[in-house]
């Protein structure tokens, strides 16, 4: 058992590092294609992370070497939309005797209402893949495993359609008062004030790197990191993204600190006056973008993950390690 928790998950890491590596040519593209697909920022950059996570997955199933890794992932993503959208669809259509709340069943059912605006899902992923990305038919038909003749129906189809709305997904929001208690924390570089706001079983997700469980693994790692072991003093900032309230995480040059960017945003899900969930998208530059540009806010990247050049920099330079050590020694690395 000990060789299967430690050897063994070391070496999934890092094939999953490698493999993240290997197909960031085409993370760009895969997220400009999600995001179409989905009409939301954040929707896209979740699709994106199953198709990542499938795709690994599934490359112990091949015997032959993929020769176009873009539409390999292009296929799984698809492929994620369609199954997702027929999952929700069967939900909301499903007669049987409610139960649960009443609140529930009419969600459910508004739901379904809405869902028969939008442009089925197939149709959708062939236009995007034609329209946008200039594939051509029988590539788009071996992404979306059909035939030649029912991708020119689904264009036909789906190029009519383009007129329906979009719906976007609507999630519960973090009141202010929460993340201005966990700004304040965070500049004051309270540990202890931050993970007083979280639950006890809350969940911290570096998205695509790890997750931590728990309120004090996440205090001393997630956290901890974020505060003590990244060159430019981070400051932590309130702002509103489509009225969803969100912290962003300004840093600063050592030698200048005039030059200030965001690096990083967190998103928050708020049960009970606590902090549930935590996502850091620092390894989400197209959703950062997006984001931060929306806002009018400098953006300077961290990169895919943590074998990009700026996270090593920040978290590895001999300077930044002597400047901690002179000015803050109570700063005690743990790495």
């Amino acid at each position: 058992m000990d060789e299967l928790s430690q050897g063994f998950a070391e070496e999934v890491r890092q094939a999953w590092h490698r493999f993240l590596q290997r197909t960031e040519p085409c993370r760009p593209d895969l997220h400009r294609y999600c995001r179409s697909l989905t009409g939301s920022v954040w929707d896209a950059e979740d699709l994106v992370q199953d198709t990542l996570l499938r795709a690994f997955a599934k490359l112990g199933e091949f015997t032959n070497p993929i020769d176009n890794p873009k539409s390999y992932l292009f296929r799984i993503a698809s492929n994620l939309w369609i199954d997702r959208f027929r999952r929700v669809e069967a939900v909301a259509i499903e007669e049987r005797p409610a139960t649960g709340s009443p609140e529930l069943s009419t969600e459910i059912r508004d739901a379904a209402r809405q869902l028969m605006q939008l442009l089925p899902p197939q149709e959708r992923a062939a236009v995007v893949l034609k329209d946008v990305f200039d594939f051509q038919l029988d590539e788009i038909a071996a992404i979306l495993q059909t035939t030649v003749g029912a991708i020119k129906a689904a264009l036909h189809r789906g190029r009519e359609k383009l007129a329906a709305p979009r719906i976007t997904r609507v999630l519960s929001h973090p009141s202010e008062a929460l993340l201005d208690q966990f700004v304040e924390a965070f500049n004051a570089r309270d540990l202890n004030r931050l993970a007083a706001l979280l639950r006890e079983d809350a969940v911290a997700e570096t998205i695509g790197m790890g997750t931590s469980y728990g309120r004090e693994p996440i205090r001393d790692s997630s956290l901890y990191y974020c505060l003590f072991l990244e060159k430019g003093n981070p400051r932590a900032e309130r702002h509103a993204f489509l009225s969803e309230p969100i912290v962003v995480i300004w840093y600063s040059d050592l030698d200048d600190t005039a030059k200030r960017a965001v690096r990083e945003i967190f998103r928050f899900e708020e049960v009970e006056g606590q902090i549930a969930r935590l996502c850091f998208f620092g390894f989400c530059p197209e959703t950062e973008t997006e984001i931060l540009n929306t806002l009018g806010l400098p953006f300077a990247s961290l990169g895919y993950g943590v074998w990009a050049p700026e996270f090593i920099r920040l978290r590895k330079e001999e300077e930044f390690q002597k400047w901690r050590a002179s000015e803050h020694p109570e700063w005690v690395d743990k790495s």
